[in-house]
C-alpha cells in the first residue's frame, strides 16, 4: 500500500478521509518515515557486530574444559545474541518494499507472522495471548504483507489499551460467516470512549500522546477496504473487539 498516496489522494469511496493536514502533522509523518528507514538500517548494521560477538564467544568457550562454570554464562550470551539477531531479521523482513500482490494465504499463517513480529513487544506487556481459530478455515486471497501489517497494527493497539488493566488477555479468533472470513481481535482494557470512537480511524488521531502515531488504525482500514472488506469495532467497559471481515 502506498501510504503517502492514501493520505493525499484517497479514492472517492473513502469520502470521509481527511486530505488536508497541518504542518505539525506533516512534519510528524516525515519523522515517522525517517524513523522507519533508520530502524531498517539499524537492523541491518547490528547483524555484523552480533556475528563478531558470537564468534568470540564460541572461541573462548571452546578453550574451556567441559565442566567449567563459565560455560553457562557463554550459553546465555549466545542465546541473547541469537534473539537480537532474530528480532533484527524480522525488522528487515517487515520493512522490505514489496509490490502489492494478492496471493492465497492461510489465516493461521498471517496471524503467526504478526505475533512473531510483535513477540518482543507483547512480552514486555505481560499479556495472556489466546488464539482460537475454527477448524478447516479456507484460505483467503490477500496481499499477505499488507494483511500482516493490519493484524500487527490492531494487536499493538489492543496491547496498549491494556497497559493499566489488571487482567490482560489478548484474544484472536477467526470464523466463517456465510461467504465472509471474520478475524476478531479482543482486549480486556477499559474500552473506547464514545467521543473517541468516532475518530479512531482518522489519520493522526491518537490517545497515546507522544507514544502514538495515529496511523495504525487508519492504515488498517485503508488496507482492508482495499481488499473489499471492512473493519468494525465493539467496545465497552470490559474491553474492545475489532473485527476484520474479508470476502472469500
Amino acid at each position: 500500500m502506498n501510504l503517502a498516496g492514501a493520505l493525499t489522494n484517497p479514492p472517492a469511496q473513502r469520502g470521509l478521509t481527511r486530505t488536508n493536514f497541518n504542518p505539525d502533522e506533516l512534519l510528524h509523518f516525515s519523522r515517522l518515515i525517517t524513523i522507519g528507514e533508520l530502524s531498517a538500517c539499524f537492523a541491518h548494521e547490528v547483524t555484523n557486530p552480533l556475528m563478531l560477538i558470537r564468534g568470540h564467544v564460541r572461541f573462548v568457550e571452546a578453550s574451556l574444559p567441559p565442566d567449567h562454570p563459565l560455560r553457562t554464562n557463554f550459553q546465555v550470551i549466545d542465546r541473547a545474541s541469537r534473539r537480537i539477531e532474530e528480532i533484527a531479521r524480522r525488522m528487515l523482513d517487515f520493512s522490505k518494499k514489496r509490490t502489492g500482490q494478492n496471493e492465497v494465504s492461510e489465516i493461521d499463517e498471517l496471524i503467526s507472522d504478526a505475533l512473531r513480529f510483535l513477540q518482543p513487544y507483547l512480552g514486555t506487556q505481560y499479556l495472556d495471548v489466546q488464539v482460537q481459530l475454527d477448524q478447516d478455515l479456507p484460505a483467503v486471497r490477500v496481499d499477505r504483507w499488507q494483511m500482516v501489517q493490519v493484524i500487527v497494527n490492531i494487536l499493538q493497539n489492543a496491547a496498549d489499551a491494556m497497559a493499566e488493566a489488571e487482567k490482560r488477555v489478548l484474544s484472536i479468533a477467526s470464523r466463517i460467516e456465510g461467504d465472509v472470513m471474520k478475524i476478531s481481535i479482543s482486549d480486556t482494557g477499559s474500552g473506547i470512549s464514545a467521543g473517541n470512537l468516532q475518530q479512531i480511524f482518522e489519520p493522526f488521531f491518537t490517545t497515546k500522546g507522544e507514544r502514538g502515531t495515529g496511523l495504525g488504525l487508519f492504515i488498517a482500514k485503508q488496507v482492508v477496504e482495499g481488499h473489499n472488506g471492512s473493519i468494525t469495532v465493539e467496545t465497552g467497559s470490559r474491553g474492545t473487539t475489532f473485527v476484520i471481515s474479508l470476502p472469500l
